[in-house]
């Protein structure tokens, strides 16, 4: 391809600009696809409040379908659902890992979060927080230039692992692959072998879920469609509360803002028989919202924390309570896998079924894509996606 598309720029502090970005040549190895939808990710919401190092296409949640690959790109990027052709949609997972630094050899190629020179599609690599060196730059003017989601086009890198999407499936719903497999790493982490006594996750449990976002209404989708006995959740806004109950029949949710934590805690032991939930899954990146999953959990109880990763705030800990007497297991959430992503890939094949399309809140173009992350702590706003067509 030749030319220039246009591309939704982050050039500044909550600075994004809609400009022309150059068309990079399709290498051997390597594909361009004509996005069709991409979703916005609480990291891009996040990261956009500052300034970035170089100018960036953000976006990693997507959709897109192939127009152009080189001829050896069935080599070189890795499809779980077959041989790839022009004219495939596919989503991805956004990581590339070196395959060569001391944690890729020994959590795996394709473990994010711990190689030590990655790549990341539309996030320079300085905002990752990690050791190591990038492996590409990400910025609009160094080749391929188109290297995030919000574009028109974007290129397809060496090593990337994709998935053919299903020709029914909307391309917005394709593009919730990324906090779906979120949803599925945090479970994976809840899971014991069969029959063990800190085994919680099961169809007698019952599992507290603390966030109505995008990805605890996702978990406790994911939670119901695997047959947990009693799913409960709490959050902060009614009209949040709503979707998550109706995408995942939850069995009762809880307002925290109009709700002490001695009324959750009855609430909880209501559906307990005064025991507390087996399970939390926390969802909120607030250091409170962690004390209080500790006391909605029972003894021989576990906790996945997946929300407070972005900013550091201690809380008052005891060991010998908190961890030692409840026999509690507290796991902390921020490396995924292709293989959880895999997984994702196929509750994502349910989205009719657990209604997927109701955490899509917010439409745009790439021409009002700042305004919808300027406005995503509406009180209504679950997810915000941007339409760039089929």
């Amino acid at each position: 391809m030749r030319g220039t598309c246009k591309g939704a720029v982050w050039s500044g502090e909550k600075d994004i600009r809609v400009m022309d970005v150059k068309l990079p040549e399709c290498k051997d190895d390597g594909m361009i696809i004509k996005v069709n939808a991409a979703s916005i990710c609480g990291t891009d919401l996040h990261v956009f409040k500052s300034k970035p190092s170089v100018p960036t296409i953000l976006g990693h949640e997507v959709c897109g379908t192939i127009v152009e690959m080189g001829k050896n790109a069935n080599k070189t990027i890795k499809c779980y659902t077959g041989a790839l052709k022009i004219g495939d949609r596919i989503n991805l997972y956004p990581w590339i890992t070196c395959g060569t630094c001391k944690s890729c050899l020994r959590f795996g190629v394709g473990a994010c979060g711990v190689c030590e020179n990655s790549f990341v599609y539309g996030l320079p690599y300085e905002c990752l927080g990690m050791s190591g060196k990038p492996v590409m730059s990400s910025s609009v003017e160094e080749t391929p230039y188109i290297k995030g989601g919000f574009s028109e086009y974007m290129y397809i890198l060496p090593g990337t692992y994709v998935w053919q999407v299903p020709e029914e499936m909307p391309a917005s719903v394709a593009s919730l692959l990324d906090p779906m497999a979120v949803a599925m790493r945090a479970i994976e982490l809840a899971q014991r072998s069969p029959g063990m006594l800190e085994d919680v996750l099961n169809c007698n449990g019952t599992a507290l879920v603390i966030g109505d976002g995008q990805i605890g209404a996702l978990i406790a989708a994911c939670l119901r469609k695997l047959g947990v006995n009693k799913i409960l959740i709490a959050g902060g806004r009614d009209e949040r509360l709503k979707v998550a109950q109706d995408i995942s029949k939850a069995d009762c949710t809880m307002n925290y803002h109009k709700q002490s934590l001695e009324e959750r805690i009855e609430i909880v032991n209501a559906y307990t028989n005064g025991f507390g939930a087996d399970v939390v899954f926390q969802c909120v990146g607030n250091a409170q919202a962690f004390r209080e999953g500790i006391e909605l959990m029972r003894s021989v109880g576990t906790m996945i924390e997946v929300g407070n990763i972005a900013s550091v705030a201690p809380i008052q800990f005891d060991p010998a309570r908190d961890l030692c007497s409840k026999h509690a297991t507290y796991i902390g959430m921020s490396v995924n896998t292709p293989s959880a992503f895999n997984k994702a890939f196929h509750m994502l094949l349910s989205y009719k079924e657990l209604g997927l399309e109701k955490l899509l809140t917010d439409r745009c173009t790439l021409d009002t894509l700042l305004d919808t992350m300027l406005n995503s702590n509406a009180p209504s706003y679950i997810k915000g996606w941007v339409d760039l067509g089929e």
